[in-house]
């Protein structure tokens, strides 16, 4: 990797890492260990740890860097004697675009695990319903009771005619 290509990615790192902090977030740059290496950026939100891994890259590789992300989260943990591994995030610049519309990249199974489910797991049997229709009113309302007035009034003159 060219020396260009490395201080486009360490900036990259560090834009997420600030990016992170300015929302609230512990956000920490790890340091490189080669085939030991542990992620780009660790990361603390709502009290769970996650490792990010940063590409900065013209041509987009996703088997790769989940790959990588996913051996490096597995080396954060052994190196500090943890049995899982935090979940691991791969997050690719855009293009042009700000660090807010990077693409971060995870399985469906994973990111559903990450999901703030409420009232407990949603099973099969519980599932979603569609909300019930609103009853009816059993008194007229005020311009259904308008109209009826009206139907009348025009019922009396065609009657008196």
């Amino acid at each position: 990797m060219s020396s260009y290509n490395k201080i486009k990615g360490s900036k990259f790192e560090t834009d997420v890492m600030k990016y992170l902090r300015k929302l609230g977030h512990f956000a920490e740059r790890l340091a490189k260990a080669g085939a030991n290496d542990e992620g780009d950026i660790v990361t603390i939100i709502a009290g769970q740890t996650y490792i990010l891994e940063c590409k900065n890259r013209k041509s987009i590789n996703l088997p790769q860097f989940w790959a990588e992300a996913q051996t490096e989260a597995a080396n954060y943990a052994k190196a500090r004697g943890q049995v899982v591994a935090p979940p691991a995030f791969v997050i690719v610049k855009r293009r042009n675009a700000s660090i807010e519309d990077a693409w971060v990249i995870q399985t469906l199974e994973k990111w559903m695990e990450q999901m703030p489910v409420p009232q407990g797991q949603i099973t099969s049997s519980q599932g979603w319903t569609t909300p019930a229709e609103p009853p009816l009113p059993e008194e007229p309302t005020e311009v259904e009771q308008k109209e009826e007035v009206a139907e009348e009034a025009i019922d009396k003159k065609a009657k008196k005619k």
